[in-house]
Parts: C-alpha cells; structure tokens; sequence
C-alpha cells in the first residue's frame, strides 16, 4: 500500500467506524483491552481506539504497519496522559524478544493481515506462558447465502479497506494454532458484509 493511500485510510478510519464505536463495540473493547494487565502488546493498534479501556498500570507497547495511523494513536495516548511505546512494524515480524509480553490484544486487525496462521504463531513467540491473546474480530458469517455475499463482496471490500478480508473464519484459524482457546463470544451488530463479530481469548501453554 502507498504512503498516500495509508494516509488516507488513516485519515477516514476514525469517522467510519465512530457509530459502531458508539453503539456497538464499547463493550467489547471492554472486554478484550479493560481486562489486560501486565507488560501489554497491542497489535494493528491503528489510531488507538483501545486507548481509554486499558488500566492505568498497564506497560503498553503499540503496533502497526501504518505510521499515518501511529501518529493519531499517540495524539490520544498524550491527551490521555498515558505513557506507550509504539513501534511501525507488521504483526508477522515484530521487533520484540521472545516471551516479551503477558498479554497481546488484536480488535479489527486478523482480517486485514497477509496471512493469519503467521500472525498467531508470532503472537505466540512474544507471549509468556500462560500469556493470553485477547481479540476482537470480524468474521465469516455461518449462513451460507452471506458467507457467499461475503465472498464476491471480497475483492472490492479488500482493494478499499485496505486489505480487509469479510470472509476469514478467524476462530478456526486460532483453534488450529499452538494456542489453547479459552472462550468466545459471537455478536451480530456491525454493518454487513463484515458481521457478524467475535470476541474471545486465547492462552500460550504453560
């Protein structure tokens, strides 16, 4: 993706996404980053929409491809008053040592990757044992008269949003991983073709 063009996501992604943001996600984002603690990795952080949900004693370190979105991230991170470390780096090579990390968050960032499996197994590499990996995502839908809209509606969607995949079946990816996954939860709010969404974590093995 060009400079301009990461520009100009970085640049509409926060307008696009700011219904969803306040009718539908706060919950969840909740969920996956207010329950993080520890040395705290968030991955494709974008324009840091998890910012306000993490405890205050949380060690957070930030990731993302984009440095457009980085910069808008640590705009927040200083109104905030909170202290990050941010990094421009993609979520399959990043530039941290092993076991580096308690706890790795991903909301909204496994359906834009390359390839999901090289991104668990990377997750996996900077997570302690018994580390967990929280994250939020959109998915495949269960139906098949949507899955096949969310498969022609793909190409378009992707070359737009850029790289956004509506049709991954995340969970499955995860389940076959070396993680072990504790718990998820589905929810169908989010404008069609990426819905329905799951939330969830998963813990490296001891």
């Amino acid at each position: 993706m060009s400079r301009l063009t990461q520009r100009l996501f970085a640049a509409i992604y926060d307008p696009a996404l700011s219904a969803s943001e306040r009718g539908v996600f706060r919950p969840h984002r909740e969920y996956v980053a207010g329950r993080a603690s520890g040395d705290v990795l968030e991955i494709g952080a974008g324009t840091g929409a998890n910012l306000s949900y993490y405890a205050p004693d949380v060690r957070l370190t930030v990731t993302d491809p984009n440095p457009f979105m980085l910069r808008k991230l640590t705009a927040k991170a200083e109104k905030l008053g909170r202290t990050i470390t941010s990094s421009v780096a993609p979520a399959t090579d990043m530039p941290f040592e092993d076991e580096s990390f308690d706890v790795i968050v991903g909301t909204l960032v496994l359906c834009s990757v390359r390839d999901q499996s090289d991104v668990i197994d990377e997750v996996t590499r900077l997570l302690r044992p018994g580390g967990e990996f929280r994250f939020m995502e959109h998915v495949r839908s269960p139906g098949r008269l949507k899955g096949l809209v969310q498969d022609v509606a793909m190409p378009v969607w992707r070359t737009c949003f850029e790289g956004c995949h509506p049709n991954r079946n995340t969970v499955a990816i995860i389940k076959a991983s070396s993680l072990e996954l504790v718990e998820t939860k589905d929810f169908g709010n989010g404008p069609y073709p990426v819905r329905p969404h799951v939330v969830g974590f998963a813990r490296r093995k001891s």
